[in-house]
């Protein structure tokens, strides 16, 4: 299977059944184009709501369409945008699915400050999608420290700034500085459950400079 970069919170996950989790438009760019068999939308928001942008694809935007997904698995974690029980921003849903026997978690735009119910009700996964610039979701300090209790094997970070993002948050720099283990990738990013084990605690950090 293979897992690639579109974006933002954006990413194309190809296995037995192909996923993209949270597309987007208005900033600063597009998302491209993509045909795939389920589309899962975090929270309402134009950052991460663009389904039009997904062909060919059961979307999932609410807890009670998870149904829908169950030949992958998929299960959906009611969560806050903010830190104040959604007052500011609303709900998320965290997302976690199972492809080829690989189980990925999605925070969307978790806001909600780091707290070991919360981690527990998240659970274990193997690949950790979350958000870390800040501003509308969780920083880099809180980001590390659900990474931490979870521990899957990989850790890809996402909603942060790059060159061509007009969303004010903060970049990635800070994030991938209390990391030993990085994983620098250029385009797709091949997996299976052989590789997982022998990159267990990396941090997956995809090319960026288009974005």
């Amino acid at each position: 299977m293979f897992i690639k970069y579109l974006g933002h919170s954006a990413f194309f996950i190809k296995a037995n059944r192909s996923v993209v989790t949270d597309p987007f438009h208005f900033i600063g760019y597009d998302m491209e184009r993509v045909s795939v068999d389920f589309c899962l939308l975090s929270h309402g928001h134009f950052d991460h709501n663009a389904s039009e942008y997904v062909q060919n694809s059961v979307v999932i935007d609410s807890f009670d369409k998870t149904f829908l997904a169950n030949d992958i698995s998929l299960c959906a974690i009611k969560t806050f945008h903010d830190d104040k029980k959604g007052k500011l921003r609303g709900g998320n849903l965290v997302f976690k699915f199972v492809l080829d026997g690989v189980t990925f978690c999605h925070l969307g735009d978790l806001g909600e400050n780091f707290s070991e119910e919360l981690a527990d009700r998240i659970g274990k996964c193997d690949v950790l999608f979350l958000p870390i610039g800040g501003t509308y979701t969780i920083d880099c300090i809180e980001a590390k420290k659900y990474a931490d209790h979870i521990a899957p094997a990989l850790i890809v970070p996402m909603h942060y700034k790059t060159v061509r993002s007009n969303i004010d948050i903060s970049g990635k720099d800070r994030f991938i500085s209390a990391y030993n283990s990085i994983i620098e990738q250029k385009g797709e990013f091949y997996l299976d459950r052989k590789t997982l084990d022998i990159i267990k605690g990396s941090v997956l950090l995809f090319d960026d400079k288009k974005f």
